[in-house]
C-alpha cells in the first residue's frame, strides 16, 4: 500500500510540473521566432535600401523580399541573396566592419554589390 501511495503521489508531482515547464519552453521558442522575424525584415530592409541607393530597378514580394533586380535591362529573377560583412583592421588590431558585399543568386549568374551601408 505505501508503495502505491508513493507512486501516486510522485505521479501528481510530475504531472502538475509539466505544464509550467511546457509554458516556458513555448515562450522560449515563441521568443526566437519573433526574433528570426525580426531579423529576417532587417535583412530584407536592408537589401531594399541599397538597390535604392545604387537606384538598381527591383521588385519585392508581399513580405518584402527581393524576387527581381533589373540589370542592364534585363530583369532577373532572384534565387537567393547572400550579405558578407566586409571587415577593416583597426589600429588597435581589432576587426570592424567596413562594408557589405551582397551576392544575388539570379538564374543567369551572380551579381554582386559592394555597399557601405550599416544594416542598422
Amino acid at each position: 500500500m505505501k508503495k502505491i501511495w508513493t507512486t501516486l503521489t510522485a505521479a501528481v508531482l510530475l504531472f502538475s510540473c509539466l505544464p509550467p515547464a511546457q509554458a516556458q519552453e513555448y515562450g522560449k521558442v515563441r521568443a526566437l521566432q519573433e526574433r528570426a522575424a525580426y531579423v529576417t525584415r532587417q535583412k530584407n530592409d536592408f537589401v531594399v535600401r541599397v538597390l535604392r541607393s545604387y537606384e538598381i530597378p527591383h521588385e519585392v514580394n508581399d513580405q518584402g523580399v527581393v524576387v527581381r533586380i533589373n540589370m542592364g535591362g534585363r530583369w532577373m529573377d532572384v534565387t537567393s541573396i547572400e550579405i558578407v560583412p566586409v571587415l577593416r583592421e583597426a589600429e588597435d588590431q581589432s576587426r570592424q566592419v567596413a562594408a557589405h558585399e551582397l551576392f544575388f543568386f539570379t538564374t543567369d549568374g551572380i551579381l554582386d554589390v559592394v555597399s557601405a551601408l550599416t544594416i542598422r
